[in-house]
């Protein structure tokens, strides 16, 4: 069964209307559930934004998401920040230890989140990325005006290959020329390894100075 996904060239229609429902969607977001987050001890927000989410043919031989135009990206960024500053102030109340960053993908972008952790999980999202020791500039600006009270760090992005699920020997070549890093895990008897493959740069963001609530200019206009 073959599918048919969207040319990722294809112009997205509708950029204004979109952009004018995003302090909707930051609203519902910044919503933060502290029962369910002691519960499963995080949370995050992902870009689940049609239509750029969706997978789009990028090639003949590969699909992946759409980037948004940068402005829109930009727009996506001040909601995110919203939502952490509201975030905040609800984990601040926990009176406990917790994690809370923002990930900006570059490129890609709609891998960009907003993630809360607290207890047990703590520990996993302070490890889960690779930093990357090349400096690099942010590469978003933003009117937000606790914009520059954030500090970024840049990470690796990407995903897990396992060698396992390789199936030719010009396959395993590639993710061992591709991979940032290789691991070994020994799995019922059995030594298996995992390579890592950079998909781009994944910026951690967290506010370094206290910037008190929300500018309000990203709010929902009744």
């Amino acid at each position: 069964m073959s599918y048919h996904f969207t040319s990722v060239r294809k112009k997205t229609r509708g950029m204004s209307r979109r952009a004018r429902n995003l302090p909707h969607w930051g609203a519902y977001h910044k919503k933060l559930d502290i029962e369910s987050l002691v519960k499963d001890q995080k949370e995050y927000v992902k870009l689940w934004i049609s239509p750029f989410y969706n997978l789009h043919q990028i090639n003949k031989n590969e699909v992946g998401k759409k980037n948004p135009p940068y402005k829109f990206r930009t727009q996506v960024l001040d909601q995110l920040m919203e939502i952490y500053l509201e975030w905040e102030k609800k984990l601040n109340n926990l009176k406990e230890p917790y994690y809370l960053k923002i990930w900006v993908g570059d490129p890609e972008f709609m891998d960009s989140q907003v993630v809360a952790a607290v207890r047990s999980e703590i520990e996993y999202y302070e490890r889960i990325f690779i930093k990357n020791p090349d400096p690099k500039p942010f590469p978003y600006k933003s009117q937000h005006p606790c914009f520059d009270r954030f500090t970024w760090e840049r990470c690796i992005n990407g995903y897990y290959v396992w060698e396992s699920d390789l199936e030719t020997e010009e396959e395993m070549e590639a993710a061992k020329r591709k991979a940032v890093q290789t691991n070994e895990y020994m799995i019922d008897g059995q030594m298996e390894k995992s390579y890592f493959i950079s998909t781009g740069d994944m910026w951690t963001g967290e506010l370094a100075q206290e910037c008190g609530k929300g500018s309000g200019l990203f709010d929902v206009n009744e």
